[in-house]
Parts: structure tokens; C-alpha cells; sequence
């Protein structure tokens, strides 16, 4: 109940009375009883017209009556009614209450009320629930609980900047999937949040709203990245399309390329990370598409390949992992021994020793090996082919140990003969040379000389043995040229490969070759303390002068590997500014010497002024010429600074002269300079 008073008018005033009765909630109307009243205090007046109403709640009670009031301080009842009043446009309402008496001036003119008065709220509306985190794809359902029994429905949503009606004419309950549009929103986050609204309506008639926020998440399932598979393949085309495979490649040319296919990121998501790895190599990917560094193995390896993705919102994808085989590689490898063999000893028999890298694929070798040998006699440059069995191809058969064969030509027992090898594969080659002497006699001759156990074929003295003077073998491996020039090899008159030199001697090497150690064409020297290298051990040295003068040394560590150098030093020239020391010398003045090491020169000087200029030092030229001007600060041999002077050396000049030195002052000391 609430009383609402008017204001005052020679002592008579309104009291309005409003008293919400009771609710119905199934028309949404309250049952409010109305009573207004006049007061008075000590005024009165006699019967007359009065005009009097209350207006609110959408309704209007008023007239105009006949009222008197006789009694002072007495109350006069003008209204008390009960209406209905009708909750549409909500509880709270504007309410006038009036009222006027004609006639003479006894009766009160205006008392008025105005006021805003609040009834209970009717809460007809329906209320509903649904799970307090749902999923991505998943469909759930919103239960609906209603207070008036023919309510009916309408269900919105609310997501950022998306608004839906998601069912119209909804009884009890309904099932919703969250569309995937809304989880677009939020392409970097696991979860979202938004609204469900739902409208209640009675017989058509909107009655309120009532919203729910829902916490929308994501199936690990459903939302993580995918990709169908990693593909691979050899950026070396040379290696490519030897294996002709994509899981197999060769160690250290192969050039293994990799890249995801078909990726593809969920509910609005994008790919923010790629990670491709070749396991237990420390070989990574970390972009769409790239190529892993070069793998060295010793023998045929398998390594697994393993990736991933990973979204905007931290989600990875399922690993992939394949298998994939680097086959060893290795540079041929060819040695062979000639014998003589047949009946006249003319057919050459070849031993050989024979290996390359098979690139095995599948059971396929996919590196067949070939094999030639050229021959010639010692005493002509003409090279003949003559593979007879020892050469050919081979596409099943990677190794030949001490596999022996003969060569098809015939080689008179009194001749001898060069015969080279040269290995091949599908990459490189290498070649090897054997000499093979002619047919062991004690002594032969014809007119052009003589041969010692073998037939004559060169020179005036031709040996197959050692040879001893003064019961010493002398020195029969040849270091230079016959006439002292650099000594040719493999038929070419300067080394193109100063690292793979494995034969004693002076030669001239190319400026361009792999070991130069400073790009100019110059003199190399090249020892092994195991001479050829017969045994298949080297230890080495390399002394190289090169034609700008520059002298350099390595040294080959004992080794098996024909590759095997240290770092090239280089030796320092006396004339080296780092390598001069003079010691203390005259300078060409009394009481002045000169010291110079390196690059720092040191003048000591003790002299007595004369008034004028004086030279305390003459330094010869290649000691010192000033490459600038030079001016230096002397003091003198006292307290204070008055006598202090300057020393200068003129650019171009050897001499330091002190300007305007103080007559009979002395002067020690030394100055120094770094040039």
C-alpha cells in the first residue's frame, strides 16, 4: 500500500491510496484497489459542486458531485474502487489525482497529486536451461520451463557481431547445433562465448525476454589442422633421376625437398606454424615447403620423417611420419695388377680390384659400374682400347676383388707396355696405371744400347731392377723432368688437384686447382714419407712458392684417406715490417739514438738548446720516412713548462727538428711513434 498526499490549500489536502490487490499471471494483469480522500483542518463549507478524478494504470475515474464538509479536521471519502490493471507495458506507471470545489472561497481550489507509482512485477515469462559448455558441431538442447501453459517461443543468439533467430513458435524445448559461422569469430582462441535469448509470447502477446551466455568450445577432433601427407622429393636432378624414387636418396648430393599437401586449418583458424624434422638427424623444416640439409652416412641408413601443423589457436595437427633410406656413397675405387700369361707370355691378365657405391633401390643397383682400359708401349704416346673381358658394364655386380681376366690383345713378350684403368660410375671416375715390363732375360742388345734383365726398348741403358754404384742403390724415382723441369701427371703438364697428389716431386700446379692456397700459378713441392703410397697409407708434406712470391706448407695427417690436409700456413718474408728489430743505433746526432720493432719506432734524445732550431735526430731512410706530418711536445730538464718545445718530421722526411729550442736549457728523454 502506498499514500501519496496533495499539496495544501487553506488547509485542505487530497490523500491518494493505491493498493496492488492481487496478480494474475496468466492474463499478466494486477487487481489495484484506488481510494482518494479530502482533509481538512478548521475550514469547512456547505454543499456544492466539486470536481474530482484520478487518472493511471491506462484508466480515468472522475466527476463532478455535490460534497460538503461540516466537521473541522475531518476526512471526506471521495472514491474507493478496485480495477484491473493490464501489465503490457511493464510496472511502473504515472498516476493524477484532483480535485476543485466551486462557490465562494470556503471550499479548496486545485490540490493535485502526480506521481510515478511501481506495482510488483509479474514474471510470466518463461525460463529455460541448457548445458553450461557446449561444443563446436555438437547438438544440444534448450529446455524450456513455462508459467503460462499456452506461452509460446522465440529463440536468438548473440556472438560478437553475429545476431540470429535460431527458432520461431518453440513449445517446451528445441535442439541446436552451433553454427560454424560462429566459430569463425574466433580463429585464434579454444573457446567463445555468446548469448541465448528467448522471447515469451501469450496469446501473440510479446511478454519479456530472458538471456543465457553459453560457453562455446572446440572437439580436438573436429577443429585440429590437417594436411594428407608430406611429399618428397631429390632437388638434385643428377641423383633424381638415378633412384628415380622419393624415398630414396644418396647420401651427401641428394638434395631431399619436402613439402605439406592439401593443409588445411578449421573454424576459421590459420596455419601459424610448419615443423618437418628428419628424427635423430638435427635436419629441420620450419616453412610450407623447403629443402633439408645434405645427409652423410657411412652405409645405407633409415631415417624417419616426422611433421606437423599447428593453427591459430595452438591446436597441432596429427604427426605424419614416413621412412625414407640415404644410400651410402663413395668415389670408385680402382687398383690392378698386369701379369704375363700364355704360352709366349703375350696376353696381359688383369687382377682387379674394383669397387663403386651400388645405390641399391629396391633390389635394383641403380649405380651400375664400367670399366675400360686403354694400353700403349712405353715408347709411343699412342693409346690403344683393349677392354677384352676385363672391361665392360655391369648393372648387378658393384665389386671386382681380385677378380682376374685377360685383355684381348696380343703384347709381345719382348715390349712393355702402359696399361691404364679408368673406373666409372654415374657420377665421377678414376683411373689407374700399371707398367708392365717386357719378359725377364739376363742381358739384351742391338745397336741403339743395351738391356739388363729385359729386352732394350729405351736408352742406351735399359734396366728392370735396382741399380747399385759403389755398392749404393742410387736413387732411381724421379722428381723432376730429364731436363729439370717440373715433373707432368696423368699426361697433363700441371696438377689440377693438389689435394688427391699422392706422387713425390716437383710440379707446376693451376692457379684454379682445388688445394691452391692462394689462387696464383706457382712451384709445388709434394713428399711422402711412404713414397707412392703402395701400402694405401699417406703422410705427406706440400711446400708451394707460389710466382708472386708467397711461400706456404701443409702437412697430411698418417691416413688411409687420400684427402686428409691440414690448413695451408704461410711463411713470413725477412723484409716483413713484423720481423724488424733494430736495436738501439745512432741516429747521426750526438746524444740521440734510434730503436725500431715492428712497427713502432723509439727516439731517445739528450740535447741543450741553442736559441734556435735543432735537429736531434737524422734516421736512415728505410728505418723510417714519415708517411705524414708529425709535431710532438718536448720538456725540458725542469719545474715548470715555460721551456717546453716542439719537435716536428715533415712528411717525406727521416730528420726530427726541434723549432726554437730554449738556449742552455737541456732536454732528455724519447718519443715514440707506431707507424
Amino acid at each position: 500500500m502506498a499514500e501519496y498526499w496533495s499539496n495544501n490549500d487553506r488547509g485542505y489536502r487530497i490523500k491518494l491510496t493505491i493498493d496492488q490487490v492481487s496478480q494474475n499471471v496468466e492474463t499478466n494483469t494486477s487487481s489495484v484497489r484506488i481510494q482518494l480522500s479530502l482533509f481538512n483542518t478548521n475550514r469547512t463549507f456547505s454543499r456544492r459542486q466539486c470536481k474530482w478524478y484520478v487518472d493511471g494504470f491506462g484508466q480515468y475515474i472522475g466527476d463532478v458531485s455535490f460534497f460538503e464538509v461540516s466537521n473541522q479536521d475531518s476526512e471526506l471519502q471521495i472514491v474507493d474502487k478496485t480495477i484491473t490493471v493490464d501489465h503490457k507495458n511493464g510496472n511502473s506507471f504515472n498516476v493524477k489525482a484532483f480535485f476543485y470545489g466551486y462557490g465562494n472561497a470556503d471550499s479548496p481550489y486545485d490540490l493535485t497529486i502526480s506521481s510515478n507509482v511501481t506495482l510488483d512485477l509479474i514474471d510470466n515469462a518463461s525460463t529455460f536451461e541448457f548445458p553450461s559448455n557446449v561444443t563446436f558441431g555438437d547438438r544440444f538442447k534448450i529446455s524450456i520451463s513455462k508459467k503460462v501453459a499456452s506461452a509460446r517461443h522465440s529463440i536468438r543468439y548473440s556472438w560478437g557481431t553475429l545476431a540470429e533467430v535460431v527458432a520461431e513458435n518453440v513449445d517446451t524445448y528445441y535442439d541446436w547445433t552451433i553454427p560454424e559461422k560462429l566459430a569463425n569469430q574466433i580463429p585464434n582462441d579454444t573457446s567463445g562465448w555468446g548469448e541465448i535469448h528467448v522471447d515469451t509470447y501469450i496469446n501473440g502477446k510479446f511478454i519479456k525476454t530472458k538471456s543465457k551466455v553459453f560457453t562455446a568450445i572446440f572437439s580436438l577432433i573436429r577443429a585440429k589442422p590437417t594436411f594428407s601427407r608430406i611429399s618428397l622429393a631429390d632437388a638434385n636432378e643428377k641423383t633424381r633421376n638415378i633412384t628415380q624414387s622419393d624415398r630414396h636418396f644418396v647420401s651427401v648430393l641428394s638434395k631431399i625437398y619436402a613439402r605439406f599437401d592439401n593443409v588445411e586449418a578449421k573454424y576459421g583458424a590459420t596455419i601459424s606454424r610448419y615443423f618437418m624434422e628428419i628424427v635423430g638427424n638435427n635436419n629441420t623444416i620450419s616453412a610450407p615447403s623447403g629443402t633439408f640439409r645434405e645427409i652423410s652416412v657411412n652405409k645405407d641408413t633409415q631415417f624417419t620423417l616426422r611433421g606437423y601443423v599447428e593453427d591459430s589457436r595452438g591446436i597441432r595437427s596429427d604427426p605424419y611420419e614416413t621412412t625414407i633410406t640415404v644410400l651410402n656413397y663413395f668415389s670408385p675405387t680402382l687398383k690392378f695388377e698386369v701379369t704375363r700369361s700364355g704360352a709366349t707370355n703375350s696376353t696381359l691378365t688383369i687382377k682387379r680390384f674394383a669397387k663403386v657405391a651400388p645405390l641399391t633401390v629396391n633390389g635394383v643397383q641403380k649405380n651400375p659400374m664400367k670399366l675400360s682400359f686403354t694400353t700403349r708401349n712405353v715408347v709411343s704416346d699412342t693409346d690403344t682400347t683393349d677392354n677384352g673381358g676385363a672391361g665392360g658394364n655391369w648393372s648387378q655386380i658393384a665389386e671386382f676383388n681380385a677378380s682376374n681376366a685377360n685383355l684381348g690383345n696380343s703384347y709381345p713378350a719382348d715390349k712393355s707396355y702402359i696399361v691404364v684403368g679408368k673406373l666409372e660410375d654415374q657420377f665421377t671416375s678414376v683411373s689407374f696405371q700399371v707398367t708392365v715390363p717386357s719378359d725377364r732375360i739376363v742381358m739384351s742388345y742391338d745397336k741403339d744400347g743395351i738391356g739388363i734383365n729385359k729386352y732394350r726398348e729405351r736408352g742406351a741403358l735399359d734396366v728392370d731392377g735396382n741399380i747399385y754404384a759403389n755398392n749404393s742403390q742410387i736413387q732411381q724415382y724421379q722428381l723432376t723432368g730429364n731436363n729439370g723441369e717440373p715433373k707432368w701427371i696423368d699426361g697433363k703438364p700441371n696438377v689440377t688437384n693438389a689435394n688427391y697428389l699422392d706422387r713425390p716431386g716437383q710440379y707446376y700446379i693451376d692457379k684454379a686447382a682445388p688445394g691452391n692456397p692462394n689462387g696464383q700459378w706457382g712451384y709445388l713441392f709434394h713428399y711422402s714419407n711412404y713414397g707412392k703410397n703402395t701400402d694405401g697409407y699417406k703422410e705427406a708434406i706440400q711446400i708451394f712458392w707460389g710466382n708472386n712470391g708467397q711461400l706456404f706448407f701443409r702437412h697430411h695427417r698418417w691416413s688411409k684417406k687420400i684427402d686428409d690436409w691440414e690448413p695451408w700456413k704461410e711463411f713470413a718474408r725477412n723484409e716483413n715490417t713484423n720481423l724488424i728489430n733494430t736495436g738501439w743505433q745512432p741516429a747521426g746526432v750526438e746524444g740521440s739514438f734510434y730503436k725500431r720493432v715492428g712497427d713502432v719506432l723509439t727516439v731517445k734524445y739528450n740535447f741543450t738548446g741553442n736559441g734556435s732550431n735543432v735537429t736531434i735526430a737524422k734516421l736512415p731512410s728505410e728505418v723510417f720516412t714519415a708517411p705524414q706530418d708529425y709535431m710532438f711536445t718536448l720538456s725540458s730538464w725542469a719545474l715548470g713548462t715555460n721551456s717546453d718545445v716542439h719537435a716536428q718530421i715533415s712528411k717525406g722526411t727521416s730528420d726530427v727538428n726541434v723549432l726554437a729550442a730554449t738556449k742552455d736549457t737541456t732536454y732528455q728523454g724519447q718519443l715514440t711513434i707506431m707507424l
